[in-house]
């Protein structure tokens, strides 16, 4: 996020502060009011009740803006009034008199006393004092720190296969004045980790680090771990695995710092502050407003969790959540209540209701981002069970075959052309035959790896079965599309796997088809299936374009 967009969010924080102060004051001046009025007996039926709401939003959002002696006093009124808000039928005088004494009106007058109060110096810089997360380069630069040039380079080129874009170094010093902040993952030599680890201190967001080594045993092991490195690899290196640990290192972080939060609550302020608070620590937030709105909300948004205030005028986060779990589609999704709410009984029985967390408020800035984005992450891991290929992380079958549909009707609904594609490994039943599946697996994770360095994010990919991928590519041309599957079919021939000291390489064939040119996105399929078949008849290795591409654009790579 830039440094202009940091300033702006910071205006806007400090912006709702000044707000929140403003109706704070009028909240409590008609929190006197009423105090006054019930000490003498005279009150409605629901007036106890909602200045009871009153000092429940005044507790669970005065914190968040910085007054946390005005949080914590509202907090303690509201806990002498719950018992007369939880009757049911009609207060006497008496009743109620005996809470809203002289004392308690004089602590309500008060109130406004801690507005007087400056907010605390770490609430006033809130958005500055956040950490900023950095767009994630479109190439996944990895640099190569190793002590021997020979090996450092092996590296590089092996790496260059896979799809990334290697850089040798000599030092992590060297590292650190390349500048990390592009850096998608460091590969460092054990001996250099364990000398020079500490310059990294000084690195404030440090990218995933892969050592390499001879040493093996559990003190080398974890005195690297001490060094905070994520993952170890014996030497010699096998290239395909290292590339797959650092493909999965590299997806972990990108997916740890995004995620995307629907936050439901009546109070405009503490909504928009939250929201801000979110977004500038990467996270794509919709903001309810009124609680009725939030069925349509979710169908547009998809959320991957959904913060809640438990109390929202005639609205219960609880009961809300009971009436999401109607829908089978929302059975899933983790419900986070956001409350001031802290009695451990009502808590529980609000979580038996179909809530999944509690966050007590106020919650600072800080512990909000971290707590959201820990929740996000894990939502977003138990989403991918059920939608993404366990070996490869890739789209499943159905899910692909339904997201190249989307694609085909937006094709239609725009007159844009896209293509689509079948992908099979050549021979590789003899892979499983003669080295073992577990050699299979790294060849098919190896693809996998390749496909999502070389194709875009907005791409699809699917494994379709076995050693068989589908592909989708959406505003691309037939041209286009072989030039680059015929690039993926290169890299893929020129990666050597490793199997008991035996290098062996595996190729790739594709067949390929104009999406839109099909009465259906299955026909698409069944026609990329059909050029790949042709392919395979042809030798294999390579991009075979389906006959029923138009001719000025039909080729054969």
């Amino acid at each position: 996020m830039s440094e202009e967009n940091v300033s702006e969010i910071a205006r806007k924080l400090e912006v709702l502060k000044l707000r929140f102060k403003e109706k704070a004051a009028k909240d409590i001046s008609r929190l006197q009011q009423a105090a006054e009025q019930f000490r003498v007996g005279r009150f409605g039926p629901n007036d106890v009740v909602a200045a009871y709401h009153s000092l429940h939003r005044l507790a669970g959002s005065a914190g968040t803006f910085g007054y946390t002696v005005l949080g914590e006093e509202a907090r303690a009124l509201e806990v002498l009034l719950k018992p007369l808000a939880e009757i049911n039928g009609e207060l006497a005088p008496a009743q109620v008199q005996r809470v809203v004494d002289l004392a308690f009106v004089s602590r309500v007058a008060s109130l406004v006393d801690s507005l007087s109060l400056d907010p605390v110096a770490s609430q006033r810089t809130g958005a500055a004092l956040l950490p900023v997360t950095v767009e994630a380069a479109t190439d996944a630069v990895a640099l190569v720190v190793h002590s021997d040039p020979e090996q450092a380079q092996n590296l590089v080129q092996g790496l260059e296969l896979h799809g990334f874009f290697p850089v040798a170094v000599p030092s992590l010093k060297r590292a650190v004045e390349h500048g990390l902040a592009d850096v998608s993952v460091l590969v460092v030599k054990d001996a250099k980790m364990l000398s020079e680890g500490s310059v990294l201190e000084s690195v404030a967001d440090t990218p995933p680090i892969v050592c390499v080594g001879a040493g093996d045993s559990f003190d080398e092991r974890y005195a690297l771990a001490e060094c905070g490195v994520d993952g170890f690899l014996c030497e010699p290196v096998d290239v395909p695995l290292l590339a797959d640990t650092m493909e999965r290192l590299i997806t972990e972080r990108e997916e740890s710092g995004s995620g995307r939060v629907m936050i439901v609550d009546d109070d405009p302020e503490l909504l928009e502050h939250y929201g801000l608070v979110l977004e500038q620590g990467g996270l794509k937030v919709w903001r309810v407003n009124n609680p009725a709105d939030i069925l349509g909300a979710l169908s547009e948004f998809r959320p991957d969790i959904v913060l809640m205030d438990v109390q929202m005028g005639t609205f219960r986060g609880p009961d809300l959540a009971r009436l999401l779990r109607f829908e089978p589609e929302w059975l899933g999704l983790p419900i986070i209540y956001l409350s001031s709410e802290n009695d451990r009984e009502y808590q529980t029985d609000a979580l038996a209701k179909g809530g999944d967390d509690f966050l007590v408020k106020p919650v600072s800035d800080a512990f909000l981002l971290r707590a959201v984005s820990v929740r996000c992450y894990r939502a977003r891991q138990l989403d991918k069970l059920v939608s993404r290929d366990s070996l490869t992380g890739l789209l499943k079958h159905s899910v692909a075959r339904s997201e190249i549909n989307k694609e085909y009707v937006r094709c239609q609904r725009r007159g844009e052309q896209a293509v689509v594609a079948m992908l099979d490994l050549d021979h590789f039943k003899h892979v499983n035959d003669r080295y073992g599946h577990r050699t299979g697996d790294l060849v098919i994770k190896g693809l996998a790896n390749l496909l999502r360095h070389q194709l875009r994010k907005s791409d699809v990919i699917g494994r379709y079965g076995g050693e068989e991928f589908v592909v989708a590519l959406p505003n691309c041309s037939l041209i286009d599309a072989s030039r680059v599957l015929q690039s993926v079919c290169e890299h893929m021939a020129g990666i050597g796997f490793q199997s008991d000291g035996q290098e062996f390489h595996v190729t790739l064939s594709v067949g390929i088809v104009p999406l839109q040119n099909y009465l259906t996105s299955d026909d698409a399929i069944d026609a990329a299936d059909q050029a790949l078949y042709r392919r395979k008849q042809a030798g294999r290795n390579g991009v075979t374009v389906g006959e029923e591409a138009p001719i000025t654009e039909r080729t054969q790579v």
